[in-house]
């Protein structure tokens, strides 16, 4: 008798684990972010709670380096469900949800903790709202940084230093604009594609976050270093609306969480390094130009808000009020 009890025990508690292994999930989450970055402490962060605060019913992993897409081909991905997580930059975005690229503007935002302040609040949820109307969940906005310009052609101290300076940006219209408006020649470009041009001239300058120069090692091919910090550029945590909502409420709870609480994380760890990006650039021997009267790039900027004014005239009324 006894052995009969333990064999129908037994094939119980087999029986409970297979269907607890079937019904649980795996997430995929790619991000542009190398294995040193602050987007990967956050994502393997954000796996960890995941799994903790659904009790294993889901998991995540995490490709950095962009191994699956990059881009707006990463976002894409999320669309078809091809790729269930995103953690993408807004200029990605905003070529799917366009308003998402007020965000983009020249001088927006004066420090990170402004930044945040406005994503936290009511102009962040806004911006949500737009997603969610085109079939986008936003978990959550992380941090990409303030963007610095590494040029081979000298230092960038004051607007005039721009003029016919063939940069590579981001494929934006904000992006754009700005440099046009300021007198560069913009050159929309792969992230992968960067480095050699630098090295074979086919572009003078690039410009991205620090963290991103550093990895990118730029510095390598850049002899001067402008810390213009022009724009500030977040980063969505993007999954698509109807794999979301596909998700038990109890789950969904967890996820939003998980990336609430990751995010913050990624933030301290993204904050931290600012004052150490500094320390190594300056150690790669570059012309380091820290600018610290901005007031002249702002001026030269007003006719991109102008251009822009019709888009996102709003937004911008939302965020000005919420600073």
């Amino acid at each position: 008798m006894k052995k009969k009890l333990f064999s129908v025990m037994s094939v119980a508690v087999l029986l409970f684990s297979v269907a607890s292994q079937a019904s649980a999930a795996s997430l995929s989450l790619n991000h542009v972010g190398a294995t040193d970055h602050p987007y990967q402490e956050g994502s393997l962060r954000f796996a960890e709670l995941v799994k903790e605060y659904t009790g294993g019913s889901l998991t995540v992993d995490v490709f950095p380096a962009s191994q699956i897409a990059s881009g707006a081909k990463s976002i894409e991905f999320v669309q078809m469900g091809t790729l269930d997580i995103a953690l993408e930059s807004t200029m990605a975005f905003s070529n799917f949800v366009p308003e998402i690229g007020v965000l983009d503007m020249p001088f927006l935002f004066a420090s990170k903790p402004e930044a945040f302040k406005v994503l936290d609040g009511e102009a962040g949820r806004k911006l949500s709202d737009f997603a969610e109307a085109k079939g986008f969940k936003i978990l959550g906005w992380w941090d990409n940084g303030f963007r610095s310009i590494t040029s081979t052609k000298g230092s960038v101290a004051k607007p005039e230093d721009l003029r016919g300076l063939k940069i590579r940006t981001p494929e934006s219209k904000v992006f754009l604009t700005t440099f046009e408006t300021l007198g560069a020649i913009p050159t929309p470009m792969a992230v992968s594609e960067v480095f050699s041009a630098l090295q074979l001239g086919t572009v003078d300058a690039s410009e991205n976050s620090d963290s991103n120069n550093i990895n990118n090692k730029y510095t390598e091919v850049c002899k001067y270093y402008s810390v213009t910090k022009h724009i500030y550029t977040a980063e969505p945590m993007v999954m698509s609306l109807d794999r979301f909502n596909a998700f038990t409420p109890e789950e969904q709870a967890a996820i939003l969480r998980a990336a609430k609480e990751a995010g913050d994380y990624q933030r301290e760890v993204s904050l931290k390094l600012d004052a150490s990006n500094m320390e190594t650039i300056a150690k790669t021997g570059v012309t380091l130009n820290i600018l610290e009267d901005i007031s002249a790039f702002q001026a030269a900027c007003q006719p991109v808000y102008g251009a822009f004014a019709g888009e996102f005239g709003d937004l911008l009324k939302m965020i000005e009020a919420a600073r």
